[in-house]
């Protein structure tokens, strides 16, 4: 697979079979998420693998936290998405609700419920960095995200990036074993695809090009 095949025919997974993955395999995967670019070379990252128990264990308490303390997910984080990207929101809950449905699930619920399992991935990789850092930093996080994914992918894995975990912050960082200076950015379900899974079927659309994109000078 060379690269532009890699960038175009990357997509998500909500489904993955139970065969390990091994820690040779997350190695190399790392590696390629380490060479991401970051601003004057900070590398603002860290990277936390668990699988086998420690996951089970993790998942086990996530499901209790998510018992005992309702908490609302606030993607916006308090402020006003504007109408254009709503709408697209919107269009990819319209386009999965056919796919979530023939599992008898409604969105929200096999979203919410997958997340907090990791979607039964057989490993997931936690991004985290120093609270100090300024927000900008999380671009950085971004790009070597991106590397991960692109680096599984390549090899045959599959991915989900998954952000609604953060609510769960507590528990990740209890086992994690985190001091109170680094947060969690962000989790990545990896596993080998269940191609089986109907889901697994399903590729998000994109906007137009010409709707996001401006030209000058040519």
């Amino acid at each position: 697979m060379d690269l532009a095949e890699g960038l175009r025919t990357r997509k998500t997974f909500r489904g993955f079979t139970a065969e390990k993955v091994s820690k040779e395999i997350i190695q190399e995967i790392l590696v390629d998420g380490h060479m991401a670019p970051s601003a004057s070379n900070m590398q603002p990252w860290n990277f936390h693998v668990l699988t086998g128990t420690p996951l089970s264990k993790l998942c086990a308490n996530i499901e209790d936290f998510h018992k005992n303390k309702k908490v609302t997910y606030n993607s916006a984080k308090d402020k006003k998405i504007p109408e254009k990207y709503m709408q697209r929101r919107k269009k990819l809950f319209r386009e999965l609700k056919p796919v979530i449905s023939a599992l008898g699930d409604e969105n929200r619920q096999f979203i919410e419920s997958g997340s907090i399992r990791f979607y039964d991935a057989p490993a997931v990789i936690f991004i985290t960095t120093d609270c100090d850092l300024p927000e900008n930093k999380l671009m950085d996080i971004g790009m070597a995200a991106e590397n991960i994914m692109l680096s599984a992918h390549a090899r045959g894995l599959a991915t989900c990036a998954i952000a609604y975990t953060l609510l769960y912050s507590e528990p990740i960082k209890a086992s994690l074993n985190l001091n109170v200076d680094t947060e969690t950015v962000l989790s990545i379900a990896l596993g080998y695809p269940d191609n089986s899974f109907p889901i697994n079927n399903f590729r998000s659309s994109r906007e137009d090009l010409n709707n996001v994109i401006s030209w000058q000078g040519f």
